[in-house]
């Protein structure tokens, strides 16, 4: 770890010596219809003692610090245990978007030089089990697969029996030879070349998170309640390093369903919600987050040039906390202004709060994209070497985040286009080229197009003589059912 700056399991360790019978972790209440198991709940210190059993087995079974982990589990409490157990054993953790499949999973894993898996048994009806046994038999690095309700699958090392809270400390020895990186988190981001791995130092993560407490006004104790999986920079930074930070309880979701969610917001008392932007119209529109108690909304834009047409937030006494991610390569967070009405990002320096140290700088390129450096910015990409245009600061270096963006009044700058050949489909990116020459492959008179979609951004919709065949030979491959998906029989 860089200086003295703590992980997220640290975090969770002294949360856990404060306030050990306070909830830290909340089951979706339909876990058992998503992995088979019943709904958990974990106190502080349950949490913390399912933490630290589950890294002595990952170290116990030959794992070295350092090691790269993929996590590929769905909205789950085991899912955020897991996540905290590799960091805590000195490895660094790797979560998968859940969607993705074998091809994806593969090519991120390979260019993150991983060496574990961790999965579910299922989710839904898919099975993540043998999922992960095919990506290890692709991929020679991998020398484990480990997984919960995997029992049935040869080869996968258990871990349910560690959740159980009851465990013992397992001895410290293990975790006495330090890893020697600085990063404790990898995530992907697509572009035009692929799969790209973008790793962040506990810095980074805690900036994130403190960023979106201080713009929500999370109070300590709260009860946040999350849609978001602990899959992407923004998504770990909008609920599981505020819910750490503030003692509070996370409440977890797993599939945006309205009922499942006002019965949650109520039975757990919520106070604070996490969701995607899509939902935003419907409830600035709503009157049953006041009632049911909800003081502050943080919404997560996976478009960002989305951002500057927002529907206007008319719940004036609810704060609204926009976190919006430029893929992996940095976010930035912001509360809605008075009026409702989203505001242009202000270019120069971003701190936390008033006279606080920077967190990020925000400017634009010479090639008129969004450029952003500091701790809300990935590190995995080369630094931006600033030029001679007067609008690129020589004091800093900037992430080309790819995003089109132009300046209005005052230097602030509104974002007006993705990067070019990208596509957002809901939280999922896909390179337009790429998948458009897979699908050729399979069928040289077929088409694949993105267009425009009001809630998930783009969707995706082709055409091909049999869609069938086209259907059976992306799934077959390996590939994101969206993509899939996006091949209707013509009847459909």
């Amino acid at each position: 770890m860089t200086g003295t700056t703590p992980g997220l399991d640290a975090i969770l360790k002294a949360q856990a010596a404060c306030s050990p019978n306070t909830f830290a972790l909340i089951d979706p209440p339909d876990c058992e219809r998503i992995t088979g198991d019943a709904p958990r709940r974990f106190t502080y210190a349950q949490a913390d003692r399912a933490v630290d059993a589950i890294a002595g087995r990952l170290r116990e079974i030959g794992l070295p610090p350092g090691t790269v982990v993929g996590i590929q589990m769905p909205n789950i409490a085991a899912a955020i245990i897991t996540l905290l157990a590799v960091m805590r054993a000195g490895m660094i953790a790797a979560p998968l978007p859940l969607l993705w499949r074998r091809n994806d999973c593969v090519a991120a894993l390979s260019e993150a030089g991983a060496r574990a898996i961790i999965t579910c048994g299922r989710v839904a009806d898919f099975d993540h089990a043998t999922l992960a046994l095919e990506i290890a038999a692709e991929l020679f690095p991998i020398r484990a697969v480990c997984g919960f309700g995997c029992a049935a699958a040869d080869g996968i090392v258990p871990l349910d029996d560690l959740l159980s809270g009851a465990d013992e400390h397992p001895d410290q020895l293990l975790f006495q030879d330090a890893s020697d990186t600085s990063f404790s988190l990898i995530t992907y981001d697509i572009m035009t070349d692929g799969v790209v791995p973008i790793a962040r130092e506990p810095a980074q993560l805690l900036a994130g998170g403190r960023l979106v407490r201080q713009r929500g006004d999370i109070a300590a104790g709260s009860v946040i309640l999350s849609t978001l999986p602990p899959t992407t920079f923004a998504g770990i930074s909008a609920a599981l390093v505020p819910s750490l930070l503030t003692g509070g309880t996370l409440v977890l979701h797993h599939a945006m369903d309205p009922d499942a969610l006002h019965e949650q917001i109520a039975q757990e008392r919520c106070n604070t919600l996490v969701v995607p932007d899509a939902v935003l119209a419907g409830l600035s529109a709503s009157g049953w987050l006041a009632q049911q108690g909800i003081r502050s909304v943080i919404a997560v834009w996976r478009a960002p040039e989305r951002f500057a047409t927002a529907t206007q937030w008319t719940n004036v006494d609810i704060p609204l906390v926009d976190v919006v991610a430029f893929g992996e390569a940095a976010l930035l967070a912001a509360r809605r202004p008075q009026s409702g009405r989203s505001a242009p990002w202000p270019a120069g320096s971003l701190t936390i709060s008033n006279g606080g140290p920077e967190c990020a700088n925000v400017a634009i390129t010479s090639s008129g994209t969004l450029g952003i450096g500091g701790a809300l910015a990935g590190t995995q990409f080369a630094p931006y070497v600033p030029g001679n245009g007067a609008d690129e600061p020589a004091a800093s270096w900037h992430i080309d985040t790819g995003y089109g963006c132009r300046t209005v009044e005052a230097d602030a700058i509104v974002v007006t286009a993705p990067p070019s050949g990208i596509v957002a489909v809901g939280g999922y990116r896909f390179a337009l080229h790429e998948v458009q020459q897979m699908v050729r492959g399979i069928d040289g008179n077929a088409v694949l197009a993105a267009l425009p979609h009001a809630l998930t951004g783009h969707r995706l919709a082709g055409h091909t003589a049999n869609p069938v065949t086209m259907r059976d030979t992306l799934a077959a491959i390996g590939i994101n059912p969206l993509l899939t998906a996006a091949f209707r029989d013509s009847t459909a």
